[in-house]
């Protein structure tokens, strides 16, 4: 076995870039994927152009790239530990170097907008300037570059500004590109290289953690990369998931490759085994393509949700075996199940398709990491103590909406008030939601304990009081203004959903459904109103309100299918003889009473209001 030892060694840029070319150096299985933007985004975020102007400033890299050197046979085998950022950076600057610094082609850019060229010429001639390498730039000879690369009908167009375009470059372009004005940076830069020769891949594993243990930029999910190389001493039983699990396992890495410069590792399953990391990262990015509505990828920012579910359970992260991993993809899998089934029959997809474009269901995506932590490991908790399925889906439901019913509330004091009863909702840091989880796991009725009827009439009465705005209808100029209608809000359109639910007959959810004003929208009144408020709106179906228009209300009783339907919907839609004290048809539609109208929009949010509570704790 060759003997370990760790050499420092100068390589001249234009070294590095060969070996790059050569294929000589790799990026390990375990390294992370480049993160470094091109340009500045902001004065404390690292990126490309900053670092290629330090090397020019200091004709040195200073911090070391840290490599693996293997021999194999007659060629020396690099792999990259630490610096994938920088090699990246450096490549690119010698492959495109106007894509970091455009600014150096302006004065060029300008001359060929000046000549007399067809527009088709000019953005050649731009493009073929933008895409020169830095070796091609810094020995440009105008004649021979034009020829050489099959530009020679083209040349014979434009060889008459030789003199010109070379006058650009040589004196504006050059100095730049070069390091005091005349040597090349390939040539002169240095970077600084820590080679570890004799080590095999599980050191260098264990070296690129120590090196970045300490290292703020690198999240808990990459460094687990490294941590968790080795341990790959369990067996998945299930071989149609273990098919599922290698095929998310080999996408994973394929976009890790995504515009990296090294030869990267790709997954092969004839020739390697999964890791405990491999196994976690894949099994959440299947369970993403199985539920996209609700579990997210694996992101690199903090720990991902499924190491943060596994550590919860099995306490550490050296407990990956057989039992514990064919455990938990059970385990996760019915939690998982669990809450899609919630949604389904939360957000039915015949109803929240017709009625709101899916606008509900996409609303769950904006649940957060942590907010689905709590969520699956209270369906957990429920699983463990043997508890009914309804009552689990029952205990969620109302937790789900009260969550995002309290992100409707406009008031900051008010929102804060009802938030001290939103369990998944959190202000504190990570041992926080550590506390909470292991809660949950022993008590996961506590998911929803403080959710009580009255709870939800009193957020449900705050947010009534908050959307129903008459001071925004005022009267301008004599006349109300028709303003456009605004968008309705998550606790609207959720409270008309349970209605429809529970009052509409299944067949009736074919049609395509509108929502709409029992007042017309184009209605005229004395005084403040609120024409939008949501006692005004119920959702019907759009061939029943076209025939409508701004019509008298018993409009919608002119067909049998608009009878049947406003059956459903009798507690909604006034009657003839309350809507006309309310509303004059004489001409266009007035409304002569705001008491009356504001007397109506009360009734139907009570009806709403009452519906919904029945639903959830009936």
């Amino acid at each position: 076995m060759t003997d370990k030892r760790i050499k420092n060694e100068q390589w001249f840029v234009k070294e590095l870039v060969s070996k790059i070319n050569n294929r000589e150096i790799s990026k390990p299985r375990f390294q992370r994927k480049r993160k470094w933007d091109t340009l500045p985004t902001n004065e404390n975020t690292p990126n490309e152009r900053a670092y290629i102007q330090f090397l020019f400033d200091t004709g040195n890299s200073v911090h070391a790239i840290t490599f693996g050197q293997e021999t194999t046979g007659i060629k020396i085998c690099f792999s990259n530990i630490d610096g994938n950022n920088r090699i990246n950076a450096i490549k690119h600057f010698m492959d495109k170097p106007f894509e970091i610094f455009t600014e150096y082609l302006y004065e060029l850019i300008e001359l060929i907008s000046s000549l007399e060229l067809d527009e088709q010429d000019k953005e050649l001639l731009i493009k073929i300037f933008s895409n020169l390498s830095y070796v091609e730039i810094v020995n440009f000879k105008y004649h021979l570059f034009f020829n050489k690369n099959g530009h020679d009908v083209f040349y014979s167009r434009i060889k008459k500004y030789r003199d010109e375009f070379e006058k650009i470059i040589e004196e504006k372009i050059h100095p730049k590109l070069k390091i005091n004005d005349s040597e090349n940076f390939d040539s002169t830069v240095k970077i600084n290289v820590n080679l570890f020769e004799g080590y095999n891949t599980d050191e260098l594993c264990k070296t690129f953690e120590d090196i970045n243990k300490y290292n703020s930029k690198l999240t808990e999910t990459e460094l687990l990369s490294c941590r968790l190389f080795n341990e790959i001493n369990f067996d998945i039983a299930d071989n149609i998931f273990k098919t599922e699990l290698e095929n998310c396992i080999i996408d994973y890495y394929t976009t890790k490759s995504d515009g990296e410069v090294l030869d990267c590792y790709i997954y092969d399953t004839k020739r390697d085994k999964i890791n405990a990391h491999d196994f976690i990262v894949g099994f959440q990015n299947l369970c993403h393509k199985k539920y996209p509505n609700f579990i997210p990828m694996t992101d690199a920012v903090g720990l991902s949700l499924f190491f943060k579910l596994y550590r919860l359970l099995y306490v550490s992260y050296s407990t990956f075996t057989t039992d514990n991993v064919n455990e938990f993809k059970e385990v996760i899998l019915s939690s998982c199940n669990i809450l899609n089934q919630l949604i389904m029959s939360i957000f039915t997809d015949k109803i929240n398709n017709k009625l709101f474009n899916t606008t509900c269901q996409a609303k769950l995506r904006t649940l957060g990491k942590n907010n689905l932590f709590i969520l699956l490991i209270s369906i957990i908790g429920f699983k463990n103590k043997k508890v009914e399925l309804n009552i689990i889906k029952k205990n969620l439901e109302k937790c789900i909406l009260y969550h995002f019913m309290v992100k409707d509330l406009k008031s900051k004091e008010e929102r804060e008030n009802f938030r001290n009863y939103d369990i998944i909702t959190y202000d504190g840091g990570s041992k926080f939601i550590e506390g909470v989880t292991k809660t949950m796991l022993t008590s996961p009725e506590n998911i929803s304990i403080k959710l009580t009827d009255q709870r939800f009439s009193e957020l449900l009465a705050q947010l009534y009081k908050e959307n129903n705005n008459p001071s925004q209808r005022k009267l301008e100029n004599g006349k109300n203004k028709n303003d456009k209608r605004r968008p309705l809000k998550f606790f609207e359109k959720t409270i008309m959903f349970y209605y429809y639910k529970e009052k509409i007959s299944t067949n009736m959810l074919e049609n395509e459904f509108s929502i709409e004003h029992i007042c017309p929208n184009s209605s005229e009144w004395d005084g403040e109103l609120d024409k939008d408020r949501t006692g005004n709106l119920i959702p019907i179906i759009a061939s029943i309100n076209s025939s409508r228009g701004n019509r008298h209300i018993n409009e919608y009783y002119a067909s049998e299918n608009g009878k049947s339907f406003c059956g459903f919907i009798k507690d909604i839609i006034p009657k003839n003889d309350v809507y006309d004290k309310i509303v004059n048809h004489e001409k266009k539609p007035v409304i002569k009473s705001v008491e009356l109208y504001n007397a109506m929009c009360e009734k139907n949010e009570e009806e709403y209001r009452q519906n919904f509570i029945n639903c959830l704790f009936n």
